[in-house]
């Protein structure tokens, strides 16, 4: 039963797959989002770049703060109140989360009511069509209230158009978030290698931003989750104010699962942080060498009781590693390409070998003592490796995060 457990947790790389409660049994707050959290109570208007790595857990974050902030929003109302109301009575009063789309997309997802505020969409438009409804119907038919207006039958007997119907949820979509105190936006993953789609979506988001700055509503402050190898090129990143999302450290990572499962079966304790290791931070990566091991120890008609860092080590391999390394190393190296295998090769050298001296990397990875330190350099700054003097040689250390 644990095992199915496992799997089924594992197997959900998406926060977006997740049942919504997983953000309070087991979710681990990575201390810039707690930060954020406390600052957003007295921030106004600001517009905020969650910047990460894909797979990193920025939608992760929005979801986390959209809890906490209504979870204050909550405790406010019952302050005010002085009454007790139940814990599932909480409602997306100030606070709204939603994957960007822009048009065609948008309009199309508010008139089929796959957006993430249809709801709310909704209400705005049953209160704008009731009293057209009052004139244009008999008085037998009549609904007495907005709750009573069913959208699309009204849209329907009102005789509108679909441009008319799209222009006229676009405008409700605007109200509905004129009255937001928040607004958290999760960008799409983008092709590392064309940032023009990323440069319109910004467009949009930026006109968005100034619209609801400017009217007569309450000034949200906007955080938007932006890739970290995109950022950067836009005239709207210098407008931001730019928190970083840092990968978990493999502590983080073996309290999340142990949050979960209450144990750390059927994997040891170590076997776990050596899966953390890997995933060099990225809790998506975490996920999936969990299930490869889990797929291999099952494989092996589960022959040791407990799973040991050797199973994990033959089950995520060094090929595996190095393609997820040379995705992440794209950012690093956008203009020397060469130079990106060759930094996949002395990561893995050093994660197998242990520290090293940079003459003794030289050597055994057969590059010139220029190009070793080019690619320390930039690893160095990146927070791959460090560089610690002893006498006149340098020795390089993998970090762990």
């Amino acid at each position: 039963m644990l095992i199915k457990s496992i799997y089924h947790w594992a197997t959900q790389l998406a926060s977006e797959s997740r049942r919504d409660r997983w953000i309070n049994e087991w979710y681990v707050w990575p201390s810039s989002i707690a930060q954020l959290l406390e600052k957003l109570e007295s921030m106004e208007g600001c517009i905020i770049g969650l910047i990460g790595f894909q797979g990193v857990g920025k939608s992760s974050a929005l979801l986390a703060l959209k809890k906490a902030m209504l979870r204050i929003e909550f405790q406010e109302r019952v302050k005010k109140k002085k009454s007790l109301i139940p814990d599932s009575f909480l409602e997306d009063d100030g606070v709204v989360l939603f994957k960007w789309r822009r048009e065609p997309q948008l309009l199309e997802s508010l008139v089929d009511g796959t957006h993430e505020v249809s709801s709310y969409v909704d209400s705005d438009r049953a209160e704008m069509l009731l009293p057209l409804l009052k004139r244009h119907l008999p008085t037998s038919q009549e609904p007495s209230y907005p709750e009573d207006v069913n959208v699309a039958w009204a849209e329907m007997q009102l005789g509108l158009t679909k441009s008319q119907i799209k222009e006229s949820r676009k405008i409700s979509w605007l109200r509905v978030l004129r009255w937001k105190k928040m607004i958290l936006i999760d960008t799409p993953d983008y092709s590392k290698t064309d940032k023009r789609m990323m440069g319109k979506d910004l467009d949009g988001i930026c006109w968005l931003w100034n619209y609801l700055l400017n009217g007569s509503g309450i000034k949200p402050n906007f955080v938007i989750a932006i890739q970290k190898e995109m950022f950067g090129g836009h005239f709207f990143f210098d407008k931001m104010i730019k928190i970083d999302l840092k990968p978990l450290t493999s502590e983080q990572m073996l309290e999340a699962y142990k949050k979960c499962f209450k144990t750390t079966d059927p994997f040891t304790e170590e076997a776990l942080l050596t899966l953390a290791r890997m995933s060099r931070g990225i809790f998506r990566r975490f996920l999936r060498y969990i299930t490869l091991t889990l797929d291999l120890w099952m494989s092996k008609t589960q022959s040791k009781e407990h799973i040991e860092p050797e199973i994990v080590k033959e089950a995520v391999t060094t090929k595996r590693l190095a393609d997820d390394m040379e995705l992440e190393l794209t950012e690093l190296f956008p203009k020397q390409s060469e130079l990106k295998p060759q930094a996949v090769q002395l990561l893995l050298h050093l994660s197998e070998k242990g520290s090293k001296n940079q003459n003794q990397l030289s050597e055994d990875l057969e590059l010139k003592p220029y190009t070793i330190s080019r690619i320390l350099a930039k690893l160095e700054s990146h927070n791959y490796i460090r560089r610690t003097r002893d006498g006149n040689e340098k020795t390089v250390n993998m970090t762990t995060p």
